[in-house]
């Protein structure tokens, strides 16, 4: 058995209530009415590959829905277990078990063989099981920037190691660039803090800060400069209280010292008190001198007194901006000076980043070039193998090609950009895809593709719902023809209203939506061969099933056998 999904479990999951559907190898083709849940069987497996869940999802009345898938890995089974050895899943055959419960409250259960996980690890694994051909195939398809992609996709394993090498090195060059426009964009308030950061300094500087205790120094000397009249008056006061020959007090400390003495006369307790009495009059007489002394030293100088008011002044000035004190003066000095040599070696780490910057826009060139030579001639390889893929499926007079630009801007793919082009008929010229495809031709050229690289993807699934939309006819069979040949090679499951493309499945399930008891439960189950010629017949015919219509639709499945 090929790697494949085996069984799908389903329960609660929008209508359907429970659901088991065993799948086999080569091409499944699902079958019923619009609405009957085909695209929520599709979508169930989507949320198995690690699609977004939405509560919504949830089977009406019920608290939570299960998915369960069950898929064979004979083929490719390394590359899973690389997976599973990076993220510590248990694997031990060739089985994988997939579960994944959704809840009203958002909970996200994952489970892989057992094994709790996340849904970042789903979707790694889930990229090697199946390819789901949708919406975003179509948008893949028709934009110019996702088209480099389906180029690279196609590439052998040693240009993916190249891409990966200049990725490396885009990712350095990118951060360089980030950090050098950052610089740049930066310098106007750079320069302005520079600016900002040298005026402090300078006036610091112009400061000549030796001293964190000078403006207390300053202040009392400020103090007494200010005040000299008012000392020198009060000390000469003093003094001449002190030195009055009549009633001053040296002559009255000298009378009162002569009493003192004559009480010392009369008993032990006197002489002391005459001692410190003398003893109060001795420091009396010293504190005399010592301001006689402080005066003579004393002089008011105008000079100097003009300098201290103006240096506190400064000071002051200095402790309002950068203070509250003059020691947090110094501090901020130190700190003006330290990012000043910051700036200094600014302009040194620009020029660094610039020389490593050419650097690695050297090596990246180099590399660019690499990937765009080999991308040439993926490209030639690939156009002619859409070519024939269109062929295939009528549109042989189509041209097709594959533009590669070189331009002067570095991506994380390199430099190229690549263009599909395509003129649908003859006559017409080479126009992007975006501007002239039809849905129909979407459809073909997607299958085309979906062809060529079903043999070098690693999916063991490929899922398609509805690609034949938009076509009839022949090109329905062609559809269905090429589907069928990749289901050789892959198990194919397709959802489909056209007869040509289920008339070429291996097998056929039929989806039915019923109603019992007021609720709706979607059923699936495979169709004998009689059952299958029924039902294309009655897409062929309609509800008027007759036995031309059964004939012609046996023939049709015949057809495809061939």
């Amino acid at each position: 058995m090929r790697k494949m999904l085996v069984e799908l479990d389903i329960k609660n999951f929008a209508i359907i209530k429970t659901l088991k559907v065993r799948f086999q190898e080569k091409m499944t083709v699902l079958i019923g009415e619009t609405g009957a849940g085909k695209s929520i069987i599709i979508d169930a497996v989507s949320l198995l590959l690690g699609s977004r869940a939405q509560s919504e999802m949830i089977r009406s009345g019920e608290e939570k829905a299960v998915i369960t898938g069950l898929f064979v890995l004979s083929e490719q089974k390394e590359l899973i277990e690389k997976l599973y050895e990076k993220y510590g899943l248990p694997f031990e055959d060739d089985q994988l078990i997939i579960s994944r419960e959704l809840t009203h409250k958002g909970r996200n259960v994952v489970r892989i063989n057992g094994q709790l996980t996340t849904i970042n690890v789903l979707r790694e694994i889930g990229k090697n099981l199946v390819d789901i051909h949708g919406q975003n195939d179509q948008q893949i398809l028709m934009d110019p920037e996702r088209q480099i992609d389906l180029i690279d996709n196609y590439a052998k394993p040693e240009f993916k190691d190249e891409l990966q090498d200049y990725a490396a090195d885009f990712e350095t060059w990118r951060h360089l660039t980030s950090q050098l426009r950052k610089l740049r964009e930066d310098a106007q308030e750079i320069a302005q803090k520079q600016d900002i950061l040298e005026f402090q300094n300078n006036e610091l500087e112009s400061a000549d800060l030796t001293d964190p205790d000078e403006d207390e120094k300053l202040e009392e000397e400020f103090n007494e400069l200010n005040n000299y009249q008012k000392i020198a008056d009060t000390a000469n006061y003093f003094i001449q209280l002190y030195d009055d020959d009549e009633h001053g007090l040296a002559t009255l400390l000298g009378d009162a010292q002569n009493a003192a003495e004559d009480l010392s006369n009369y008993g032990k307790k006197f002489e002391n008190f005459a001692t410190s009495f003398n003893d109060g009059v001795y420091s009396l007489n010293d504190a005399r001198s010592e301001l006689s002394s402080l005066m003579d030293q004393m002089d008011f100088d105008e000079e100097r007194y003009q300098y201290v008011s103006n240096r506190l002044d400064t000071l002051n000035t200095l402790k309002k901006k950068y203070g509250p004190t003059l020691e947090d003066v110094f501090k901020f000095a130190q700190k003006v000076k330290s990012e000043l040599g910051e700036f200094e070696t600014g302009d040194l780490d620009e020029e660094k980043i610039q020389k490593e910057l050419a650097d690695v826009e050297k090596r990246l060139s180099k590399k660019a070039k690499r990937l765009h030579k080999q991308r040439e001639q993926i490209a030639r390889e690939l156009e002619e193998k859409i070519k024939k893929e269109l062929a295939d499926l009528y549109m042989e007079k189509a041209r097709f090609s594959i533009r590669i630009n070189e331009t002067n801007s570095f991506t994380k793919l390199g430099t190229d950009q690549v263009i599909f082009m395509i003129a649908p008929n003859p006559g017409e010229s080479l126009m992007p895809l975006v501007k002239i495809v039809s849905g129909g031709e979407q459809s073909r050229l997607i299958l085309a593709l979906k062809a060529i690289f079903s043999r070098v993807e690693p999916v063991g699934t490929m899922i398609f719902d509805e690609i034949d939309t938009g076509v009839s006819g022949r090109v329905s069979a062609a559809i269905g023809k090429k589907m069928h040949a990749i289901g050789q090679e892959k198990q194919v499951i397709t959802i489909t209203h056209s007869p040509q493309v289920a008339a070429a499945g291996d097998q056929r399930y039929s989806v039915v939506k019923q109603v019992k008891d007021g609720a709706t439960y979607t059923q699936v189950g495979p169709l004998t061969q009689e059952e299958a010629i029924t039902a294309i017949a009655q897409m062929m015919a309609g509800s008027d099933v007759t036995d031309a219509a059964k004939r012609n639709a046996a023939d049709l499945m015949e057809s495809f056998k061939k």
